[in-house]
């Protein structure tokens, strides 16, 4: 089904509005003293709306609006059990361990995932694992993100593939490497707002379109009544499942490096706390939109041959033309925000962690300013090579990626600044072993160990490889570790 002319001229304003935006955060940060605390945490100098919008669409992505209406659209009220994780542990995630992370990051000058590291744990190897690790998952995560849209562009707009991934790329590559994590917060308050708009008016007109919940529900039970009981088709959510999918769409978000380095950008601690709460409501909201628009979906148009095509189909197929515009830019909008934050991260992890800290630690800040305008372009370029031939199963890698996060970063968070006892010996074993454990697990032909998805067991690794290490490690220095939890 292909857009309509008013609907393609409304998704081109968009993008034409994005760059705007970035040429303008460019023209904000242009003259700042130090480049890198400008460029990849903007001064720590936002406040509680940014951060709570940069936080909830970093951590969402294109799937958000492709793939997970999809699940929704398949799976019935079951679906919404297996989505919980994402919508409690992570929001307890920032209000928990956000306060904490921004103050220290603040005062050690962190402007990196891996800055946190070595500066918790002292240990400048760790620092290069932890960026090793963001390159690998996050160039895997990113190549996801820039199929996605290449998908939307070829399906709806009628360009090439190949067209697709490049125009994507060109746009998204300038916007970000123009204006910094700056342009990056900028662009993502207006996404984030049409990603939150566009969520609720779609779910307002599917639910009314069909006849409300009680009527949803009714015909689902219809078409089949495992679409309103667990564990749902095809017993989509047994319990090690749903055990599993709430660590890993829970757990998992506490450990992106493109979303905890959001932390750092908050000007103090009342804009933090402010924006946890920010976070609860937007996502909230969020999710249960999309939710019923799926249910509606169901019950409207009760078969679809790609059940990835759902959000789209129902868009144009239920709006008018210029509402469509708009809210065919919710997924580019989480495909953008996902995207951009991530080269900023990577970008971050080759200058400061790689670059400078190891090869040239006296480095100036035309060097700085060039090394990072370098390394966000290449990243760039390298995710749009990969994305030309896709793999056949898009959230297989969506799924390794941010299982790979959160393998290597929760425990070493966690215990890191939520037990004296972590020491730096133990921090670096436990990122490592949470790291191969994954990567072992998903080279079996059976990656889920009694049901149990390979993240879990990374996770119960790499916990108890942090516990016994520290125990018969030398610990950091007692008073450093004093100021830490005072």
């Amino acid at each position: 089904m292909r857009a309509s002319p008013v609907t393609l001229m409304v998704f081109v304003c968009y993008f034409v509005v994005l760059i705007g935006i970035s040429f303008y955060a460019y023209y904000k940060r242009k003259n700042a003293k130090n480049f890198s605390e400008e460029y990849y945490v903007a001064g720590r100098s936002f406040g509680p709306w940014i951060v709570a919008f940069m936080w909830a669409t970093s951590w969402t992505s294109g799937g958000t609006f492709i793939g997970t209406p999809a699940v929704y659209y398949a799976m019935g009220w079951t679906a919404l059990l297996w989505q919980a994780g994402a919508g409690v542990l992570g929001m307890i995630g920032m209000l928990a361990i956000g306060r904490r992370i921004s103050r220290f990051a603040a005062e050690h000058n962190c402007v990196t995932l891996p800055d946190l590291f070595v500066e918790r744990f002292q240990s400048r190897l760790m620092g290069i694992i932890a960026a090793i690790s963001i390159l690998v998952f996050g160039v895997a995560y990113m190549v996801s993100q820039y199929i996605a849209a290449a998908r939307i562009l070829e399906t709806f707009i009628g360009i090439p593939y190949m067209w697709a991934i490049i125009s994507f790329a060109v746009i998204v590559g300038l916007y970000t490497t123009i204006g910094g994590i700056r342009g990056v917060a900028y662009n993502t308050l207006l996404q984030g707002i049409v990603m939150l708009g566009g969520s609720v008016v779609i779910a307002f007109i599917m639910v009314k379109a069909a006849g409300g919940l009680p009527e949803i529900t009714r015909q689902l039970a219809q078409l089949d009544p495992n679409l309103i009981t667990p564990p749902g088709p095809k017993n989509f959510l047994p319990l090690p499942t749903a055990f599993s999918t709430f660590f890993i769409l829970g757990v998992a978000v506490m450990a992106q490096p493109h979303v905890v380095t959001r932390i750092f950008t908050v000007k103090n601690m009342m804009s933090l706390k402010r924006s946890g709460a920010l976070i609860s409501l937007i996502t909230l909201v969020w999710f249960m939109s999309l939710f019923v628009s799926a249910l509606a979906a169901r019950a409207l148009i009760p078969q679809i041959d790609v059940p990835d095509r759902i959000f789209p189909t129902i868009v144009l197929q239920y709006t008018g033309s210029v509402l469509a515009g708009i809210l065919l830019s919710a997924p580019f909008a989480a495909v953008m925000s996902t995207v951009s934050s991530l080269i900023i991260s990577t970008s971050g992890a080759i200058m400061k962690d790689i670059y400078q800290r190891n090869f040239n630690p006296n480095a100036s800040e035309k060097a700085i300013k060039m090394t990072s305008y370098i390394a966000t372009i290449a990243i760039s370029a390298v995710v749009m090579v990969l994305s030309f031939n896709p793999p056949k199963f898009l959230q297989d890698i969506v799924m390794f990626a941010i299982s790979g996060f959160a393998a290597s970063f929760t425990v070493p968070i966690i215990l890191g600044f939520f037990w004296k006892g972590g020491t730096p010996m133990g921090g670096l074993l436990s990122m490592i072993s949470g790291f191969v454990t994954l990567l072992v697990l998903y080279a079996q032909p059976n990656p889920n160990p009694f049901g149990f998805n390979p993240l879990v067991w990374g996770l119960v690794v790499s916990a108890v490889v942090m516990v016994v290490v520290s125990k018969v490690t030398k610990p950091n220095d007692s008073a450093f570790m004093e100021k830490i939890f005072e």
